[in-house]
């Protein structure tokens, strides 16, 4: 279907389609100057590695030679394993499920600060319907990071001086709405007010060819029905071009049938008295 035809097709059925698109309008309105806020706090914090004594210093102090140094991460030859380990820690549903029972928002991200670097900066982004929820939210995210980088150093009891750390570096400061969550939403709830729109007027369009089809079949046939006649040309002198011809009706009333013998017999008319 043409551009024409579809913009024909609507204003045929302006009236179907009208309230759909005052209702889309005025959703399209509510939703960018009314509709619920989404605000984002963000925080960065920086892996510490820890102090290791030298082999120098542990042979001259016999003390630091019996403190539990096994920390699985320090011997890994990939610096950026312990912040993989953590981000998908905290990518769990407990996570959401803890900052949901606190009345916190529940959607964030963790990732790496930077894919070029070490993978030594983790960097932290919490949603809320309001900046306060948004910036407490990337607090207490901050917080299990913390607890959850501390935790899985501490598989074979390595001592704290042995741990990674957690240094906060920037944020949460004051919480920034999302545009682009307003905008994305505002896009669907447009998007589905054209499909709304379609859909109102292909369904008037098929009641309207339903109805006209039904109105075709119920009219009663007008046309009269014409007399069968067949021409005969009748012998006799021909003047000039012209032919004597008569016609004769092959169903001739009902009236005019004869019956004879139990077979239908057409009466023929007198030829003679016509000449």
């Amino acid at each position: 279907m043409d551009p024409i035809s579809v913009i024909k097709t609507l204003w045929r059925h302006k009236w179907v389609a009208m309230p759909v698109v005052v209702l889309t309008i005025a959703a399209c309105v509510y939703v960018m100057f009314i509709g619920q806020r989404t605000y984002q706090a963000t925080m960065t914090y920086a892996l510490v590695t820890p102090k290791v004594p030298t082999a120098l210093e542990l042979q001259n102090s016999p003390e630091l030679a019996k403190v539990n140094g096994d920390n699985p991460y320090l011997r890994s030859p990939d610096s950026s394993l312990l912040s993989q380990v953590v981000i998908t820690k905290l990518g769990a549903q407990e996570t959401a499920k803890s900052l949901r029972e606190r009345g916190l928002g529940t959607e964030y991200t963790v990732s790496q600060a930077s894919s070029f670097g070490s993978g030594m900066l983790l960097e932290l982004r919490a949603s809320g319907t309001s900046p306060e929820q948004a910036v407490d939210t990337a607090v207490a995210l901050g917080n299990r990071l913390t607890t959850t980088l501390h935790d899985v150093q501490k598989i074979n009891g390595a001592d704290e001086s042995y741990l990674f750390s957690a240094l906060p570096v920037e944020g949460p400061g004051q919480a920034e709405e999302m545009f682009s969550s307003r905008l994305r939403t505002l896009i669907i709830v447009a998007l589905g007010g054209v499909v709304l729109v379609f859909g109102a007027v292909s369904t008037a369009r098929s009641l309207e060819l339903a109805s006209a089809g039904r109105r075709v079949r119920e009219k009663p046939a007008k046309r009269a029905a014409a007399p069968d006649v067949e021409t005969r040309e009748l012998p006799g002198p021909v003047s000039g071009t012209e032919r004597r011809q008569e016609r004769v009706d092959v169903h001739p009333p009902r009236d005019d049938l004869a019956i004879l013998d139990g077979s239908l017999r057409i009466p023929v008319p007198d030829r003679e008295r016509r000449t």
